[in-house]
């Protein structure tokens, strides 16, 4: 072969694998994995690398970029991750539909929008029941996606913001169906947290003891969750004794001091063992732990409202019972009556 036809074999080698591999991006909390996916279902994601295909589970995947996928996308994409959600809408609103010409992409635009949907309702702004049949419609349609378990997520929790408990649980028990022990404990302790907003303790308490059942290494989390919801089915038992025992060493740790959901459901907690044995005053102050700290966890912050509107007018303070009231409208478009 001379060497002009030699340069053009390489050449053509050279394209062939620039085509062939690097063209989807996997990225994980440790790598990127570039490659053509071949293959995705909602346990892991399959990528034809240039040194032989590799599968990654989709609990360790962070996001995928795909070749030749609108740039919007990729904004909209950011925009997610830094919770900017309206403007991620407007980034998926400007992808023509003809320049989608993967299903991947076009089911990642789907779930974006979806999810953009979701989180806003969530937010108080935009319809609720609209938002999660968008991601019930996402879920039939894309039945393998990678996005399978942050859909479930999301439809439980529009599930909860119409009151709809029962349904709320089946799609966190899909959750907990999933084969990785942070996700198993995370689906009971949530489906647990809902069994409480429905009144149905005992089935609470159940799926917290299943939650505390699975072995798990790594962050504790989502066990520290269902601990505290278990010590929350024992308050509505009596037992604030043992219940304020099991949470008293929660607050002493220095890594939690960030985590808005475990803190917001420890004093939540906390507050309702303290009101259950008359100390109106320590319930107000763990309350207001929620209300001024940790508030970003909207279900705790809900929660510590209602009762701070309830428990204001007992200590001769109906102005803040006023307020409490004043932010449940305002912010999340929840009506009651002080005390």
């Amino acid at each position: 072969m001379n060497m002009r036809w030699l340069g053009i074999a390489f050449a053509a080698a050279g394209l062939w694998q620039a085509t062939a591999f690097a063209v989807d991006t996997v990225v994980t909390s440790t790598e990127q994995v570039r490659g053509r996916i071949t293959q995705m279902s909602p346990q892991a994601v399959t990528v034809e690398t240039a040194a032989g295909p590799k599968t990654v589970p989709v609990n360790q995947i962070l996001r995928i970029t795909y070749d030749a996928e609108p740039a919007a996308l990729g904004t909209a994409r950011s925009n997610v991750e830094t919770s900017r959600f309206e403007d991620a809408l407007t980034a998926l609103d400007r992808i023509p539909a003809d320049s989608l010409r993967r299903p991947e992409i076009a089911q990642d635009v789907e779930f974006y929008r979806a999810y953009c949907r979701g989180k806003i309702a969530l937010g108080g702004t935009g319809s609720p029941q609209d938002a999660g049949s968008a991601m019930v419609n996402f879920l039939a349609a894309a039945p393998n996606s990678y996005h399978y378990w942050d859909a479930c997520r999301m439809v439980a929790e529009l599930l909860i913001a119409v009151n709809d408990y029962d349904d709320a649980v089946e799609y966190f028990g899909k959750v907990a169906e999933a084969p990785w022990p942070e996700y198993k404990v995370e689906g009971l302790q949530k489906s647990g947290w809902t069994y409480i907003l429905a009144g149905k303790f005992a089935e609470a308490e159940k799926a917290f003891d299943q939650a505390l059942a699975v072995p798990l290494s790594g962050d504790d989390s989502p066990k520290l969750l269902a601990t505290i919801g278990k010590a929350r089915t024992l308050v509505e038992k009596g037992q604030t004794d043992e219940a304020i025992a099991m949470l008293r060493p929660i607050p002493e740790r220095p890594d939690l001091t960030e985590n808005s959901e475990v803190m917001g459901r420890l004093y939540g907690t906390l507050g309702a063992a303290y009101r259950k044995a008359g100390k109106l005053k320590d319930a107000v102050i763990a309350f207001l732990h929620v209300d001024l700290l940790y508030f970003s966890h909207t279900p705790s912050h809900i929660d510590a409202l209602r009762n701070l509107a309830e428990l204001w007018p007992q200590l001769q303070h109906p102005e803040r019972a006023a307020e409490a009231v004043d932010v449940l409208k305002e912010q999340y478009k929840v009506n009651i009556s002080a005390g």
